[in-house]
């Protein structure tokens, strides 16, 4: 893949004073941007905490207030430790989406991944008081986030990185994210028991945005406080590596085209990928209009005539594919 746009951070670095984060980034590994320098108001965090609430309580059906643990007696995991991660919110709310085009994210994770870098992960994490049952001091082992690629890695040119926007207070006390600062160039992940005695908290007020490496040792600690911590997660990747989330094809043009950031919008959601192209149409109209013109329509036979119109040079786009017959269809 070859990315052959350019994005100069430079203006935005120096418009937000971001320059010390970026040195932070590299040094520490992580970095914390409060809503002062974010320029949002508070009606804005408290919109993406909302919608994070309202997502948690239609898809558990469960009742999140703020200052309470959940009264509902979950199953599972949630009930061991505590917290709940709800996948896939650049779908529930235009809110979720303005998250992505912040300029101040944009620049950082610029900073980190390089130029037509992915979102990967669009989640929201409700986390209420650790059960006294759970029987270690993290709720969340000591990971790296790019664990998926054989170490070592080059710190310099992380595969992943990862954004938390904090949506409550955040403290050790509040359940924050544990790390080891520095710990991004051992270019490893750590050894069982290595991480947690060189770890310290995430401590950010309300409204900050954390933004960390994703070669960087962290975890969380168990919330020793009730009530609930509200953050929205959304890790990012290069454009050689898969999301694990796939976005591409599913927000309309219209909300792309209204965002704050279009073109970086479509870079993120893989729009710009030329390799992969969404087609038009379903395979069921597909498999109809060859049915129409004398073919079994069996998923075998439409592959194999997809496969025809692909070698003899023409598009194969399932808007149209149907329309035009191979002179000699293949064998099935």
């Amino acid at each position: 893949m070859i990315i052959d746009e350019e994005i100069d951070i430079d203006k935005i670095v120096a418009e937000y004073g971001l320059a010390c984060h970026l040195e932070e980034l590299d040094e520490v590994g992580l970095t914390v941007v409060d809503q002062d320098t974010l320029r949002l108001p508070d009606t804005w965090v408290d919109r993406l905490r909302d919608a994070i609430l309202r997502v948690g309580e239609a898809r558990a059906d469960a009742k999140f207030e703020l200052h309470k643990n959940p009264a509902k007696a979950f199953t599972g995991r949630p009930s061991e430790i505590g917290h709940m991660i709800f996948s896939h919110l650049i779908y529930e709310d235009p809110i979720f989406i303005d998250v992505l085009t912040h300029p101040v994210k944009k620049a950082l994770m610029t900073h980190l991944l390089g130029v037509g870098h992915r979102v990967a992960v669009s989640d929201g994490w409700i986390k209420w008081q650790t059960p006294e049952a759970w029987p270690t001091e993290e709720t969340t082992g000591f990971h790296a986030d790019q664990s998926a690629v054989p170490a070592p890695w080059n710190w310099q040119l992380p595969h992943i990185a990862n954004m938390n926007w904090t949506l409550t207070e955040y403290s050790r006390e509040d359940g924050a994210l544990a790390y080891v600062p520095g710990s991004h160039r051992a270019e490893r992940l750590p050894e069982l028991g290595e991480a947690l005695p060189q770890a310290v908290p995430v401590s950010a007020p309300k409204g900050s945005l954390v933004l960390f490496n994703g070669g960087l040792w962290h975890g969380s600690y168990r919330k020793t406080t009730p009530g609930l911590r509200v953050t929205m997660i959304g890790q990012h990747c290069r454009p050689y590596m898969l999301p694990f989330q796939d976005f591409k094809g599913r927000i309309p043009e219209n909300m792309i085209a209204a965002s704050e950031d279009p073109d970086y919008l479509r870079s993120l959601l893989r729009e710009d990928e030329v390799q992969l192209r969404a087609v038009a149409g379903s395979f069921d109209a597909l498999a109809q209009g060859y049915r129409g013109r004398g073919y079994d329509g069996s998923v075998r036979t439409i592959y194999a005539l997809i496969a025809a119109t692909q070698t003899s040079g023409e598009d194969s786009h399932f808007s149209d594919a149907s329309s035009r017959r191979p002179s000699h269809p293949p064998a099935t």
